[in-house]
């Protein structure tokens, strides 16, 4: 595989720049802050994804990185990867890795050569895959896969066992479920054939009444009709009818509005639908907010303009905007303030020191005054008069009271003066107490002092400081001055950073006479073309337009709501004329109706009032021969429908058929009283549970399948559980066989090691569990490879990380090395980097350096199949 480009549309400190990258080896060289790390970890980036959150880009919310890679199949594969939403394949894929062998193994972050001892735990897949490739354990990995067949049986016997308890559970439940269902059953038959009873007992009672009703009307009229009132009811039936016309006929109303004639004429009046648009279109909406965001934000960005205009160059205002410092002067004068109250402490605290100092050394002169009291001399005068006395005491025992009175005075003499040889005790005393506390006060007010000073001494050095940055201060508004600047760090800022923004102003004026060539395109397509007005005149003018056919579309489009009003207005003329005449013609019935029955009057009050007069004279001679007519049409009406055999016939039947339906109730005597309403879903019931009984699975067959399938489970675990006592052995084989890796590490490595160390190192040792390394020295001494100087332990890992790499692909993979050689002297910085180029005659190695001897390496060795590409620092 090989990368053909790499581009960086946003990627660190990268905007839209594309690096190629030769076939065999390119060497990228550039000094601090030229992005070398950015590009290596964009390579990386946009073959495996997964960059670190370090690389997002300095500016915008896109991070996007490209590459165009030739597989040895001659298949070209083009990656475009957004980091945010990466949604790209992984490229190491391709040729036997993954995006973690490929960053343990072929690609060599800046500095972080030994990480291969860290990563070693993840490339154990990838060994087991490559001892795979070389045939020695095809045939395990094969009965592993067969012996996992009875693991899926397994699965599938416990799966039939969950099917089969699930039969059983729905079995069962059917079953209960068919058991409610025939008690509901019996109980909606049970309510159907009480509530057939319950209404058959009705009919009976009818037909009953019916018959007797029928025999009274026949013994009443005995055939013969009633004579009634004919002259009378004539003359009611023509009151009534005057009176049913009379209140039936609708009261004419008084319409309000404009009548037909006057909707007629606004109906005329009325424009015609304009032609155009009546509002702005989502399309011209949308350019138009373009080119007004556009132009607002070129106006804001106008307002920002660094000024005023000045030659100096960027670096010397950045310099001079960095050494201003505003505050200066206030943190100087705090700083003087802070150097006078510390002075005032330390004067006062020296003043106290020395007062307190000059106590204590009186009370210690003090002290130095007063005499030691004699101890000896008071105990011996004290035990003297104590003799004595009792000598004397003795001597009055013997009757000689004189000897024994001139002994007593003695002892008293005696006493007396043992007393008085302790009489400056005590002011001794008080005198060494005081002079105690006034040494401990002044030890304290020395180290009061001492604080005192210590402060001062800090607030000298901050005002010194303070000092310092006034002076820079100052010396940076005189270089302001001299350049004809303001002395303000922002404003130094924006003029330092006025190329980017000169820029930044193009793009947006740019984009503002992009803006509005769509706009006036749009108002060309609708037929507003103007040249010399300007864009937000075409809009308002053309917004302007739309607002007058609007409202013009508006007065038309209230053409059919006129229209509409103009027919309900013509319908409600001609009901009100309608009404009016049903009013007159039924006054006019009212009138002959009162002429008719002797009475008079003109308005419908007074011709109301006669009717209801002549209707309370009659009322009770028109009540009797109603009733005598009703009864008669009774009896009509009972004959009609059948005569008294046939009503006595029709009895006797439902007598019958009732008898017949109390003996089906009484089946079910033994049911409690069930609600009617149940009757209604008796068919229902017994359909469902027809169905039900066609459909219910056996409980003893699901029974029967359950125990089959518990059995077939007990049977599979018991073959699962040989299997994988058989799958621990083969594994443990598996994994003996991947050991079979190192020596074909060490090979790789026995042949590479001794150029790159100068022949110092000439046999290497490879752990296949860690990736440990030991070398061999010449003098056939074996040493840790982490052990060794920090540039020949990278050394012996890059070989090894090659070596990996050359292993484990399955095509030849590129290597990606960033300043693999800065630890290494000049004498192995040359072997390494004519290996390098040994390796990239059959591989595409990508090195990244910072070395002026590299570049010169790179210049005297590189062929055609090679490049060097010299990086230039970044802006900030």
């Amino acid at each position: 595989m090989k990368i053909e480009s790499v581009t960086a549309h946003a990627f660190g400190p990268l905007h839209d720049r594309t690096l190629p990258l030769a076939p065999g080896l390119t060497v990228v060289s550039g000094v601090n802050e030229s992005a070398k790390s950015s590009w290596h970890a964009a390579i990386r980036a946009a073959l495996c994804g997964e960059p670190s959150s370090r690389h997002r880009p300095w500016h915008g919310e896109s991070w996007r990185v490209a590459a165009t890679v030739s597989l040895e199949s001659g298949e070209v594969v083009v990656v475009d990867r957004d980091l945010n939403d990466d949604a790209a394949p992984d490229v190491a894929r391709r040729i036997g890795l993954d995006r973690m062998s490929f960053a343990a193994t072929a690609c060599v972050d800046q500095a972080q050569l030994l990480s291969v001892l860290d990563a070693a735990d993840g490339l154990q897949t990838h060994l087991r895959r490559a001892a795979a490739t070389a045939g020695t354990d095809g045939t395990v990995e094969q009965a592993l896969q067969r012996l996992t067949a009875p693991v899926d049986a397994l699965r599938d016997a416990r799966n039939r066992l969950r099917e089969a308890e699930t039969d059983l559970s729905v079995a069962r439940r059917d079953h209960e479920r068919y058991l409610e269902l025939s008690t509901q059953a019996r109980s909606a038959a049970a309510a159907r054939a009480r509530l057939a009873v319950q209404s058959h007992a009705a009919l009976v009672g009818s037909l009953a009444s019916r018959a007797a009703r029928l025999a009274e009307l026949q013994e009443r009229f005995g055939g013969k009709p009633p004579s009634g009132m004919a002259a009378q009811e004539e003359l009611t039936q023509k009151v009534n009818r005057a009176l049913a016309s009379w209140r039936a006929a609708p009261t004419p109303r008084v319409l309000t509005g404009p009548s037909a004639s006057t909707l007629e004429g606004e109906l005329e009046a009325l424009p015609e639908f304009p032609v155009g648009e009546t509002a702005l279109d989502e399309e011209l909406r949308v350019v138009a907010s373009a080119y007004e965001t556009a132009s607002a934000v070129a106006a804001a960005h106008n307002e920002r303009r660094p000024m005023p205009v000045t030659s100096a160059e960027p670096s010397v205002l950045r310099g001079l905007a960095t050494r201003l410092d505003p505050m200066s002067g206030s943190r100087l004068t705090t700083a003087s303030i802070e150097v006078d109250t510390a002075r005032q402490f330390q004067d006062e605290a020296a003043a106290n020191a020395a007062r307190v100092q000059v106590e204590a050394d009186v009370a210690a002169a003090r002290v130095r005054e007063i005499a030691m009291p004699n101890p000896f001399l008071r105990n011996t005068l004290l035990a003297l008069s104590c003799l004595t006395s009792l000598v004397g005491v003795l001597l009055f025992l013997v009757d000689q009271q004189m000897a024994a009175i001139g002994v007593l005075v003695a002892a008293l003499i005696a006493g007396v003066g043992g007393a008085l040889a302790r009489g400056n005790a005590p002011q001794r005393e008080a005198a060494v107490s005081f002079a105690a506390e006034r040494a401990a006060a002044a030890h304290q007010a020395r180290s009061l002092l001492f604080v005192a000073d210590r402060k001062l001494a800090e607030a000298e050095g901050q005002r010194a400081v303070a000092l310092e940055a006034v002076r820079v201060h100052d010396e940076a508004v005189a270089g302001c001055s001299a350049l004809g600047v303001p002395p303000d760090r922002e404003t130094l800022w924006r003029l330092a950073n006025r190329p980017a923004w000169e820029a930044s102003h193009l793009d947006l004026v740019c984009d503002v006479a992009r803006t509005e060539k769509a706009v006036r395109v749009e108002l060309a397509a609708r037929g507003k073309v103007d040249n010399t007005m300007s864009v937000p005149d075409l809009l308002i003018d053309y917004e302007t337009d739309c607002k007058v056919r609007a409202r013009q579309a508006l007065m038309a489009a209230q053409r059919p709501l006129l229209a509409q009003a103009l027919e309900d207005r013509r319908l409600a003329e001609a009901t009100v004329a309608e009404a009016r005449m049903a009013h007159n013609r039924a006054l006019f019935l009212l009138r002959n109706a009162v002429t008719a029955i002797g009475g008079s009057g003109e308005r419908p009050e007074d011709l109301l009032r006669s009717i209801a007069e002549w209707q309370r004279g009659w009322d009770r001679m028109l009540r009797e021969a109603e009733e005598e007519r009703n009864a008669w049409a009774e009896l009509q009406s009972l004959l009609a429908d059948a005569t008294s055999d046939d009503l006595e016939a029709q009895l006797s039947a439902a007598q019958t058929r009732h008898a017949a339906l109390l003996e089906d109730a009484l089946r079910y005597a033994a049911c409690d009283p069930v609600d009617p309403s149940l009757a209604a879903s008796c068919e229902s019931l017994a359909a469902t549970l027809a169905e039900l009984a066609r459909a219910m699975p056996s409980v003893p067959d699901a029974e029967e399948a359950v125990q089959e399938a518990a059995a077939e489970v007990a049977t599979v675990m018991a073959e699962a559980e040989a299997n994988d006592l058989a799958s621990r052995y083969l594994t443990a084989a598996r994994e003996k066989v991947h050991s079979t890796i190192a020596p074909a590490l060490e090979e790789t490595l026995r042949s590479w090691l001794p150029a790159v160390t100068d022949g110092r190192y000439v046999d290497a040792a490879v752990d296949p569990s860690s990736l440990t390394v030991r070398v061999c020295a010449a003098s056939e001494a074996w040493h840790q490879a982490s052990r060794l100087s920090l540039g020949t332990a990278e050394q012996v890992y890059l070989l090894l990380r090659v070596a990996l790499a050359q292993h484990l692909a399955t095509e030849t993979c590129p290597l990606l090395l960033d300043d693999v050689t800065v630890q290494a002297d000049d004498a192995r910085t040359r072997a390494v980097l004519d290996l390098l180029l040994r390796l990239s005659e059959d591989r595409q190695i990508v090195l990244f350096a910072q070395e002026s001897s590299v570049v010169e390496w790179a210049k005297e060795r590189l062929g055609e199949r090679d490049v060097l590409h010299q990086l230039t620092p970044v802006a900030a």
